[in-house]
């Protein structure tokens, strides 16, 4: 089929008096609509990003203001061993919130301590774990860390020691030990970090 007009090259139908080749006209639409949608993609992506990152900064907020609801602000320090979050009310500093992890039955456990400024724990929270749920229950995990609130340490459990200031969970032994042991750090870290008084 010859072009529709004069000068175009035989056997490709031109879609213009220029006499563009109809092929090279959909390959510049294809490349086009391509770099078009790779530019959506882009900032789809960018923003997806930002939002991710938007939203775990807020779960970080809410989780530092379940550990110590006092503050009004925090600001993190990251000594490379050791990450924590200094809790201020006002000008005040009030206490600190450790990010710890305790070896347990299945695997580590991640674990977020907040201490006052006299060195007792306010609040424990468990981050993440691989615990058997069957064992480790919602309502086990409540009640044991609930034991570890207004104390400054040593911990240990009835079950080791018959004078011992924690009751475990039944089939969890390893676990209480791990955060325990998790506990029990946070709170070294703060002696060390900042000290009692300090």
């Amino acid at each position: 089929m010859e072009a529709a007009c004069g000068g175009g090259i035989r056997g490709i139908r031109s879609i213009c008096c220029t006499c563009v080749p109809y092929g090279t006209y959909i390959l510049g639409t294809v490349l086009a609509i391509s770099a078009l949608t790779l530019w959506t993609l882009g900032w789809a992506q960018e923003a997806g990003a930002e939002a991710t990152i938007s939203g775990q900064e807020k779960g970080k907020a809410e989780l530092l203001q379940k550990v110590l609801p006092q503050a009004d602000r925090f600001e993190s320090v990251d000594r490379g061993f050791i990450k924590y979050e200094l809790a201020y009310k006002g000008e005040e500093r009030i206490g600190g919130a450790f990010y710890t992890e305790g070896r347990g039955y299945a695997g580590p456990m991640r674990i977020m301590v907040g201490i006052d400024s006299q060195g007792k724990v306010v609040e424990v929270i468990l981050l993440s774990h691989q615990e058997t749920l069957g064992l480790w229950t919602r309502q086990a995990d409540q009640e044991f860390r609930s034991q570890f609130r207004g104390k400054g340490g040593p911990f240990t459990l009835k079950r080791d020691d018959p004078s011992g200031n924690l009751d475990g969970v039944t089939s969890a032994t390893i676990t209480c030990r791990a955060i325990i042991g998790a506990v029990e750090e946070a709170l070294r870290a703060f002696k060390r970090e900042w000290g009692k008084g300090n």
